[in-house]
């Protein structure tokens, strides 16, 4: 038993070494790197997570109403409109996660 848990860890390690070594992995921690030494692009991100979180708070508690934040859903997309690096973020941050789930996905089903 020992030998075959080795064996999983060796196999899990190759696995990572892989993954850091495509290209939407280096585009993700190029992005996070950029991101991490612009501090208005964390305060959109960071505004965009939590007005993601309201929606599916919203969403999770009978359904979203219409109010009056559409003035700042507004403010917050011009914001993101003059700001690429956040939108690039966004991007390269889904095809890796895409990833990741792919990846879990296959070690769940392996069939």
């Amino acid at each position: 038993m020992p030998d075959t848990i080795q064996l999983i860890i060796e196999k899990a390690k190759e696995l990572s070494s892989s993954i850091k070594k495509l290209d939407v992995t280096r585009n993700y921690n190029d992005m996070r790197l950029k991101m991490n030494s612009d501090r208005n692009a964390q305060e959109l991100y960071a505004k965009l997570v939590l007005m993601g979180k309201e929606i599916n708070s919203r969403l999770a508690s009978g359904g979203i109403e219409v109010n009056n934040r559409s003035y700042e859903y507004g403010l917050l997309q011009r914001e993101l409109e003059q700001n690429p690096l956040v939108k690039e973020y966004i991007h390269t941050q889904r095809e890796y996660l895409g990833l990741l789930k792919k990846v879990i996905e296959r070690i769940k089903n392996p069939g």
